[in-house]
């Protein structure tokens, strides 16, 4: 190889944008040459992705990363822009070179990847990749790098993707009623044990779900921490009716995440959110959530409880503390009975028992929620006869035991009030 030739295989970047604009010629040898070098030169990017931090370090170097980012732009070949799109994806997973990666504008660059028209013509691969770079991208630097993707529009690409989530919810359910209802002794068409292309399709809608719960949804919670323009284009995306039908669905630990998000965005936007969670779709979903919380600590077979429900109590306290109408709301939602079910469940020798008996500090936060929601109610005489909650905190004093103390403070605060307001 002379000399032209070897700083011409150097300059790998310049290679493949070359091969990008000069795909073909009248000559029949030249586009096969065209895309030989074109792929050769993405495959040397990629490997080269996977090197040390010096090869990273020279890789996101101005010079380097802006060819390659303008490579992305003009690239229309599917499986090319997949493997320039990879490449950037794991330079990102190097913190020393995220800072660089961001100043090349590569934000702006790859949120226009998200959109339907780019993955109807280039495939999900590439729309995930791009999801991935712009995931390990931003939470480098959490609120100015979510706040930079915001104004480049990237909310409504992840709203629509957690909008996808959501419903495929409920897809398993509707496929497993159509196929009981057909045939059993028609051939198995779409069987995913005999369709190779059955099995193909839901490996992807997997992948995807995967991706939107992983990225995605920590993305958009990210939103709410960052300031008030961004909290507005979330707002007017849904994000918040999207939060509350999310949580309906999610694994406890992503609960926990979107009640503590909820309770910032009411602290931040305090009018406009209290209004939507006291209307009656938001309190059915809340009171719903809380409800299965407080049946699985009644259960002694479940984890749940130990795990999330002493975050998910404390949250709630938060909240309540900050708004009188979401109290009253949750409270006349039927709240205030599902926080009872556990104690209830204990002081009876149910379930709940050996469950609750060994967790006094979480029957205290329960009653410290319980006697919030008395305060704030309009009608506190109603509040006790309704729930006969006297019946109950009578029969905690009598059962606690040492090293309970705290049950029995916020018990006898509870019934502190209610024979003060039974005297009034």
């Amino acid at each position: 190889m002379d000399e032209l030739q070897h700083r011409r295989a150097l300059s790998v970047g310049d290679s493949a944008a070359s091969a990008a604009v000069n795909p073909a010629s009248n000559n029949d040898k030249r586009p096969s040459q065209g895309e030989r070098l074109m792929d050769t030169s993405l495959d040397l990017l990629l490997v080269m992705a996977y090197g040390d931090g010096v090869v990273k370090g020279i890789m996101c170097s101005r010079d380097n990363l802006q060819p390659l980012l303008e490579l992305l732009q003009r690239l229309h070949q599917p499986q090319h822009v997949l493997k320039a799109m990879k490449t950037l994806e794991h330079l990102t997973h190097d913190p020393s070179v995220l800072a660089a990666v961001k100043d090349s504008g590569a934000i702006t660059q790859l949120v226009p990847f998200l959109s339907r028209q780019t993955e109807a013509v280039m495939g999900q691969d590439v729309v995930l990749q791009a999801l991935g770079a712009l995931y390990n991208i931003c939470k480098f630097n959490k609120k100015v790098h979510l706040e930079v993707a915001a104004t480049a529009g990237i909310i409504p690409h992840l709203c629509r993707f957690a909008n996808e989530l959501s419903s495929s919810y409920q897809a398993p359910a509707a496929a497993n009623s159509a196929n009981s209802s057909g045939n059993a002794l028609a051939p198995a068409v779409g069987d995913p044990l005999a369709d190779p292309a059955v099995l193909q399709a839901q490996a992807a809608v997997e992948a995807r779900r995967t991706a939107v719960r992983a990225l995605v949804l920590p993305m958009l919670l990210g939103m709410v921490h960052t300031s008030s323009s961004t909290r507005a284009k979330l707002w007017a995306s849904n994000g918040l009716d999207l939060f509350l039908t999310l949580m309906a669905n999610e694994d406890a630990q992503m609960q926990v995440g979107i009640m503590r998000t909820l309770d910032l965005w009411l602290a931040e936007d305090h009018t406009r959110v209290e209004n939507r969670l006291c209307q009656r779709e938001a309190v059915s979903q809340l009171v719903e959530v809380y409800s299965r919380l407080c049946r699985a600590a009644a259960n002694t077979r479940s984890a749940v409880m130990p795990q999330t429900m002493p975050q998910m109590l404390d949250t709630l306290k938060l909240m309540l503390g900050r708004s009188s109408k979401v109290a009253v709301a949750l409270a006349t939602g039927g709240l205030v009975t599902a926080l009872l079910e556990p104690l209830t469940g204990g002081l009876v020798g149910g379930p709940a028992a050996a469950n609750m008996a060994n967790a006094p500090i979480l029957r205290a936060k329960l009653l410290e929620i319980i006697r919030i929601m008395y305060q704030h109610y309009p009608r506190p005489k109603e509040f006790i006869m309704k729930y006969r909650i006297q019946d109950v905190l009578l029969r905690l004093l009598e059962t606690e035991g040492r090293g309970e103390d705290a049950v029995k403070v916020e018990a006898q605060k509870l019934l502190n009030a209610f024979h003060i307001n039974v005297l009034l």
